[in-house]
């Protein structure tokens, strides 16, 4: 990392930042395509021709007759007229279209910044590896579709999940890349022992964004809508259905919504209380800025988790609960980096 900051780390940073924003933003679009139940209304993948949208009403009889072929129309939405079907499709479309723009603002800026000798080996390396997982997301993307377009009108949660663990890998690279151009050292401050913590804590926070995918694919968040027991009880009627524990814990709701429940709790607490002792040491105003932040998005979090259920998942407070889960990861993302050893 660069003990000053120039004026190319800035110009760098911030495309770097915007692309980060960027990912940000199409893992929340991607989360209310999931809650609006709009991920299977586009049937085919074409990565160029797809970014042309129905233009008439022959073309969205066209798209609407291919709809009709799929098994989510033919056992679950047999009744869908075509105003209902566009409202589906401008979700799932706005998803794809978005993924390409992010894809153009990468591709054009960094050959610009590789034109001009404006980036390290180092880290043209890095954009490299991040182009590769940006291609690989369209890729499980479409694999995840297709899911849903053969027999099963449900998309595979264990394809959902690593759709979205590829993304958080994207968004975890670019956020790190940002700081290293847009903050210095003197943003830093070693504990080491804070540094164990806050990567203990941000596992446990994917853990928990993993688990929640799996309630989100499963529409587990249903099964049950009380807190904090469940139907009056810890430990549900139900929570085993499968002798095998792999396929209980991811296929039945009543245990994927279980277990979400309590790793979100233990995830609050370890969260709230690691981050309460580093703040009791001696750091410097913006690792205690991003400290309090922490604490008061965990906070949030739950709070929105809890409303979220009790509510029977309403997709604007599960929107808003998916996006605190994910600017909470970046916030410990952040501070792991303000605590590291660089």
């Amino acid at each position: 990392m660069n003990n000053k900051i120039t004026s190319h780390n800035i110009f760098l940073g911030l495309w770097l930042l915007i692309l980060t924003l960027m990912v940000y933003a199409i893992i929340l679009i991607g989360g209310l395509t999931r809650l609006t139940e709009s991920g299977l209304s586009m049937v085919d993948w074409r990565p160029l021709m797809g970014s042309i949208p129905p233009l008439n009403k022959e073309d969205w009889v066209y798209v609407f007759n291919q709809y009709k072929q799929t098994p989510e129309f033919l056992i679950l939405n047999q009744n869908i007229q075509i105003s209902e079907f566009k409202y589906i499709f401008w979700w799932e479309y706005s998803h794809r279209l978005f993924a390409r723009i992010i894809g153009i603002f990468f591709i054009f800026p960094f050959i610009f910044f590789l034109l001009k000798k404006r980036l390290s080996k180092e880290l043209i390396i890095k954009l490299i590896i991040v182009f590769f997982f940006a291609v690989f997301q369209a890729l499980v993307g479409w694999w995840m579709v297709k899911s849903g377009l053969s027999e099963n009108p449900y998309v595979s949660q264990y394809r959902l999940s690593f759709h979205l663990i590829n993304a958080i890998i994207i968004l975890t690279i670019l956020l790190w890349l940002t700081m290293e151009q847009l903050m210095s050292d003197q943003f830093i401050k070693k504990l080491r022992i804070s540094k164990t913590l806050i990567f203990i804590s941000i596992i446990l926070c994917l853990i928990t964004i993993i688990s929640g995918s799996f309630v989100s694919a499963t529409d587990a968040g249903k099964s049950y809508n009380t807190f904090p027991l469940m139907n009056g009880e810890l430990i549900p009627e139900g929570y085993i259905i499968y002798n095998n524990i792999f396929t209980n814990s991811f296929e039945n709701t009543i245990a994927i919504q279980f277990n979400h429940r309590w790793i979100a709790i233990f995830t609050f607490i370890w969260i709230t209380i690691t981050t309460l002792y580093i703040l009791s040491k001696k750091i410097n105003l913006l690792q205690k800025i991003t400290c309090f932040a922490i604490v008061f998005l965990i906070t949030i979090q739950v709070i929105f988790g809890i409303l979220t259920l009790i509510n029977n998942v309403p997709v604007y407070l599960a929107s808003i609960h998916q996006a605190t889960a994910t600017l909470l990861y970046c916030s410990l993302l952040t501070s792991l980096y303000l605590f590291s050893n660089k």
